[in-house]
């Protein structure tokens, strides 16, 4: 429930809504029913489905509708997601916008970097290039999905840009969750900071206690190295997680009681090894597969879990598996990262708390 005026931007029809949206309600946990209390097989076999990844759909389903727009996020929402990634951007007027990449070019009928034009007049005409077209959406519009009746244990990855000026950012976003009644209670416990930079990890600490913070990379030594003590979890690169030295990290991640979420895994195959892996969530493009995937394990949790040849083979047929193609696209990253953020080195030894604030 935002305080104050709301948007009066007209947004085109979006084919992924199934109605009107009770976003402002008071939100109500519906009753459920408890099942039948059983100490054999079932209750076996639920306890290993506890363990299932939760799914979190990237840039919504992007599979399906424009990625990063409201109808991507509402059909992720309707394909079973547990919740939404998405990346944000500040525009030049300040206002907070869910976009991947710094420029327009590449999806919508847009030019230029986003942090150099306003909203106002600008960017809030802007459209994807795919059908069905939608406009940019705002960060207000993504909180609002999340308190849809139905919704409201859906979480949000936001994923923070490199090229965002972090104590902006932070503030901004701080500024905009405060708006809605009951925040601390009903949005924060469920929005997770990705954080690509160690210069973002103080920020993050300072104007957003409440929120978790996920370091977000292609490296684990680079994960361990710059963000192992400030974080509670990381997102990391899934080809780079099924090496063997992504595997002991994987390890130390859970003796310390690190969550780790895997991206992006589009096949069957990848999203039962999340779930081998004993992962905490998994990012796929195609939330409606997950949810094949994870009916397999609830229909026979033991069957589906064993490996296949499939999974042998995997690694070896997988280009993007391959240890060159890895340390290639994990040198490329990291200079574009230190190209618009600033050298790693010098953050080994800065630390922040891990303690979420709560409120009362």
């Amino acid at each position: 429930m935002i305080k104050g005026t709301a948007s009066t931007l007209p947004t085109p029809e979006l084919l992924a809504s199934s109605g009107p949206s009770p976003a402002l309600q008071r939100l109500r946990t519906p009753d459920e029913e408890l099942p039948a209390f059983d100490l054999g097989v079932s209750a076996l076999e639920d306890k290993a489905q506890s363990r299932l990844p939760e799914c979190w759909g990237h840039r919504g389903a992007s599979a399906s509708y424009p990625e990063n727009t409201k109808a991507s996020f509402i059909e992720a929402c309707k394909q079973g997601a547990d919740g939404i990634e998405t990346d944000i951007h500040i525009t030049s007027d300040n206002v907070l916008v869910l976009f991947h990449d710094p420029k327009l070019d590449r999806t919508t009928d847009g030019k230029g970097r986003i942090r150099e034009q306003p909203w106002h007049g600008m960017l809030e005409h802007v459209r994807t290039k795919q059908a069905p077209v939608q406009p940019i959406p705002l960060f207000t519009e993504v909180l609002d999905i999340m308190l849809y009746l139905g919704n409201e244990r859906v979480k949000l990855n936001l994923d923070c840009k490199v090229d965002n000026d972090a104590e902006k950012l932070f503030g901004l976003v701080r500024s905009v969750i405060a708006r809605y009644d009951k925040w601390e209670q009903l949005l924060a416990p469920r929005i997770i900071l990705g954080l690509w930079h160690p210069k973002f990890l103080g920020p993050a600490a300072h104007h957003l206690p409440y929120l978790p913070r996920y370091a977000i990379s292609m490296s684990p030594a680079d994960a361990r190295r710059f963000f192992w003590d400030s974080v509670h979890g990381f997102s990391v690169y899934y080809e780079a997680l099924a090496t063997p030295d992504g595997q002991k990290f994987l390890a130390e991640c859970r003796s310390h009681g690190k969550g780790v979420c895997a991206w992006t895994v589009n096949t069957r195959e990848g999203m039962r090894e999340c779930v081998r892996w004993g992962l905490g969530s998994c990012i796929t493009d195609k939330p409606d597969m997950w949810r094949e995937v994870k009916a397999e394990f609830q229909n026979d949790y033991y069957r589906a879990v064993k490996p296949t040849l499939q999974t042998y083979l995997l690694p070896f047929v997988n280009k993007k598996a391959w240890w060159f193609d890895i340390a290639k696209q994990t040198k490329e990253e990291r200079q574009y990262l230190e190209k618009e953020g600033g050298k790693f080195e010098g953050w080994e030894g800065f630390k922040v708390g891990l303690q979420i604030a709560r409120a009362e």
